[in-house]
């Protein structure tokens, strides 16, 4: 694999929807994952920024086809990365089934990471800055793009597309993935090796 700055991953960074039918490495899941919220440092900083440190987000590998991993569910490690299966089938087509409207890439995909968030405890510890309860939500949502951000450009560092899917069904998507609140869902990063139209 070449490597490519930052400038350059930015430069050709594009949504890609069409996905070949081959398996991602689990090297390039483990460096994507390492993107979202890696650490970084001894004193625990991380690749995103988080307010107040609280680390809000939790990060599931819905893997379709990534070698290493049979299909499944797995929860990942905010500390460590290490991944362990939560739920034993591929839920891919449930998963595009609590899409809104037509979204044929959540099944195509090779794997999905799926940002979800502890949506209360930041709630909690901004509810004295205005606009009351509201804010921590706002540093949520912040935390999430920055991840999915790193997540894409380190895609394109690997050679794979990447589509960010944020119109779901959130209880549908919920209920699919076994959340239990206050862990709610946010986003989902399809990718895969792109289809070169």
């Amino acid at each position: 694999m070449d490597e490519i700055t930052l400038n350059q991953a930015m430069s050709v960074r594009r949504t890609w929807r069409d996905f070949e039918d081959r398996a991602v490495p689990n090297a390039s899941l483990q460096r994507l994952l390492w993107a979202a919220q890696g650490i970084t440092d001894d004193l625990g900083n991380r690749t995103v920024p988080s307010a107040h440190a609280l680390h809000p987000l939790q990060l599931f590998v819905i893997a379709g086809n990534i070698e290493e991993h049979q299909a499944g569910v797995y929860s990942v490690d905010r500390d460590t990365n290490n991944l362990a299966l939560v739920i034993q089938r591929d839920v891919r087509a449930e998963l595009e089934a609590a899409a809104i409207e037509d979204q044929p890439w959540i099944y195509a995909a090779a794997g999905i990471i799926t940002i979800c968030a502890d949506i209360i405890s930041p709630s909690r510890a901004f509810a004295d800055q205005p606009p009351y309860g509201l804010r921590g939500l706002r540093y949520v949502y912040i935390e999430a793009g920055a991840a999915a951000q790193n997540v894409h450009l380190q895609a394109v560092a690997e050679g794979l597309g990447c589509v960010l899917v944020g119109g779901f069904f959130d209880e549908a998507t919920a209920a699919v993935l076994e959340l239990e609140a206050p862990i709610s869902p946010v986003m989902h990063l399809c990718f895969g090796w792109p289809v070169n139209n």
